[in-house]
């Protein structure tokens, strides 16, 4: 009983859904009778689909068919070869988001060395300049007093090596006249022949005690003479003879302290010398911390000009000049006129763009991708210049996992030498999976640039000396071959060689004729 009324229930809920179902089909149905009747539609006809094609349809806007016809003469001077482009199983490519920044051992802040006010700035925000080229110039106090310490130094290492001049030629004149008087000359002829040589203070000094012992020897002679003669008694020739002695000894006396005295001063005086070259660098060393850059030999050898001169009051003693350190580009600046520079204040920031580095971080999954650092050698592409692929080397891969990203960090350098790229440009890495797939290439000999389009030269199948130029998007390049994205099917006839050849002959086919 129970069975018979639970089948009963189910039926009597079926038949709003029946009726429910119904009521659609008959509506659907009346709509396409409708469409029949009204608009001439067969209910057996097929919709209509375009037909896929190969090539895209002729329109306003397609680039216009460049073509170029050799001479009979001209064919076998151009060497031309054919040969079809083909697939190649390559290893697939990682592509591993970088980015450009400046290689941190070729950048620099140039700040001043000393606090000032800058005077003028010289160079603008991305100008290039060369190592030691002038960037501003500050007025600094600081540098001012440092520049004329240094002056005063120059003027007495100026007067020391003069004092030194002199205690040397009587140094030199003593050593000479000692042995002189040693030898008995007279002092009448001593003092003719050194009457115009320096002798300084020793000179009456010697002269006198010379001129004492000649007195008291013909005295002695005399006085002796006469005592033999018996003229005299023997008291006043002892007397003389006595003096003579002490004359005598007086005379060696001082000669010996003369002639030691003038080596003394000598010494004194190239002491003195060799203080106030010291100082004279000192002082040198002392600007070159404040980043005046001096010559310390021409310092040294100028010192006598400089005491010579009375230019002190003309000379820009405040100038700081804030140069270039190495060729570089100006990437920030911002030095102005009149503003107060502290040695703490970024005045430019310099760097060497003609090689910078790309930063990337890459997956766990993708570093069995990454060539040795022995090799090293990826490529990579920005999105400014998408046909252009660019070199770069390896430099370094991180040993550690970033446990929040499950990245490393990646760093590769490449040269920048056209400025291409820009600091801070976004890059694509291109890698090499273990993975392999099939890629159409080309020979790289076969593609030629016109008018900034990279594209290759197809002969003509009615003509087989026309060639018409077919642009073409480029992948990477795989040894003597390039991969070619789009542009070209498999089997498709290229010029392999011959290509720059028939490239010129389309330039000069383009030329307008002269009249």
């Amino acid at each position: 009983m129970s069975v018979a009324l639970l089948n009963r229930w189910s039926l009597k809920s079926l038949f709003p859904w029946a009726a429910l179902a119904l009521c659609l089909i008959l509506l659907a149905a009346s709509f396409v009778l409708h469409d029949v009747l009204f608009h001439g539609r067969s209910l057996h006809a097929s919709p209509t689909l375009p037909k896929a094609t190969a090539e895209p349809e002729a329109s306003a806007t397609s680039p216009e068919v460049r073509t170029v016809t050799l001479a009979e003469g001209k064919w076998n001077v151009a060497g031309i070869r054919i040969e079809p482009a083909t697939q190649l199983s390559l290893p697939s490519e990682v592509g591993v988001a970088g980015k450009v920044e400046a290689n941190p051992d070729r950048r620099v802040e140039i700040r001043p060395r000393a606090a000032g006010v800058v005077r003028e700035v010289l160079v603008n925000l991305g100008r290039k300049v060369k190592k030691g080229e002038l960037l501003a110039v500050l007025d600094s106090p600081d540098i001012g007093t440092a520049r004329l310490n240094l002056r005063g130094r120059q003027i007495e290492l100026a007067t020391a090596r003069k004092e030194f001049d002199w205690k040397q030629q009587v140094a030199n004149n003593v050593a000479q006249l000692v042995p002189a008087i040693r030898k008995g000359e007279p002092a009448a002829r001593i003092q003719k022949e050194y009457a115009d040589r320096p002798l300084g203070a020793d000179r009456a000094l010697l002269l006198q005690a010379y001129s004492e012992f000649e007195i008291a020897s013909h005295e002695s002679e005399k006085t002796s003479a006469l005592f033999k003669d018996q003229i005299i008694g023997e008291h006043p020739a002892f007397v003389a003879l006595h003096t003579l002695e002490g004359t005598q000894a007086k005379l060696g006396a001082v000669l010996e302290q003369v002639r030691f005295d003038a080596s003394h001063e000598q010494t004194l005086a190239d002491q003195k010398v060799r203080l106030a070259e010291a100082a004279v660098i000192d002082a040198a060393q002392r600007l070159r911390i404040l980043g005046v850059q001096e010559d310390i030999s021409q310092l040294l050898a100028q010192a006598g000009d400089v005491a010579a001169s009375r230019s002190l009051a003309s000379e820009d003693v405040t100038a700081c000049q804030v140069t270039a350190p190495f060729d570089g580009t100006i990437i920030t600046k911002t030095a102005v006129p009149s503003q107060k520079a502290d040695p703490t204040d970024i005045l430019f920031l310099l760097a060497d763009l003609n090689t910078v580095w790309v930063m990337a971080n890459i997956t766990e999954a993708d570093l069995a991708a990454l060539p040795t650092l022995q090799d090293g050698k990826i490529q990579m592409t920005v999105p400014a210049y998408p046909d252009r692929t660019f070199q770069a080397k390896l430099l370094s891969v991180g040993s550690m996992v970033d446990p929040a990203t499950r990245t490393v960090p990646l760093l590769a350098e490449t040269e920048n030498l056209d400025g291409l790229l820009k600091l801070g440009m976004f890059t694509r890495i291109v890698l090499d999976s273990p993975k392999t797939q099939e890629v159409l290439t080309v020979p790289t000999a076969a593609v030629v640039g016109i008018e900034e389009q990279e594209g290759v030269f197809l002969p003509s199948k009615q003509n087989g000396r026309t060639f018409t130029f077919q642009p073409v998007k480029l992948g990477r390049e795989a040894g003597d071959r390039r991969v070619v994205r789009a542009g070209l099917t498999q089997g498709q006839s290229v010029v392999s060689i011959g290509a720059f050849f028939l490239k010129s002959e389309l330039i000069l086919q383009d030329e307008p004729a002269d009249d």
